[in-house]
């Protein structure tokens, strides 16, 4: 599967620019034979699509911008499960979703952005910048860069197949 995307370090927070460190995103595009009406229709479903982050094993709705999405997160030998707390920052229908998720060292941003190829073909984009907090705050987010592409090309991959598969019963 082919996607277009890059991964570097981004935008950053005012403490951040103070210190000098840019937070790692990654960035994927691709396009769906699906009108953009039922793309948006399973992106705003955050139950639907958080089953298909890798390592999440639940999301909790708490209201209609708030979430609990529980993750596994492996890094070598390690792995932990964390609860990341999602706040939806922006939704304009079928244009973009944008949140923020945090965790106690974790910072996580990203926007969805979604563009009319033709009546039945959409492009999605999906953009995620993540930053770790604490001690040695630089070399993790070298690790959190590489944990980032691996992430974000396996949830796209498999948004990608669901949506695919949703085209084919259609």
């Amino acid at each position: 599967m082919d996607f277009e995307g890059y991964g570097s370090y981004g935008a950053q927070t005012k403490d951040q620019c103070r210190k000098g460190s840019k937070m790692p995103k990654r960035e994927v595009t691709f396009t769906v034979k699906l009108p953009i009406r039922s793309v948006w229709s399973f992106m705003i479903d955050r139950k639907e699509v958080g089953c298909l982050f890798p390592g999440c094993k639940g999301v909790t709705i708490l209201n209609d911008l708030d979430s609990v999405w529980t993750i596994k997160m492996s890094l070598g030998p390690f792995s932990k499960t964390i609860e990341m707390y999602a706040h939806t920052t922006e939704m304009i229908k079928h244009e973009r979703i944008a949140w923020t998720a945090t965790h106690e060292h974790l910072l996580t941003s990203g926007i969805i952005t979604f563009r009319k190829v033709s009546q039945e073909e959409t492009e999605i984009t999906y953009h995620i910048e993540g930053h770790v907090t604490g001690h040695f705050t630089f070399l993790q987010d070298m690790v959190v860069a590489e944990k980032l592409g691996e992430v974000t090309r396996g949830f796209m991959k498999a948004i990608k197949e669901r949506l695919e598969w949703t085209a084919s019963k259609e």
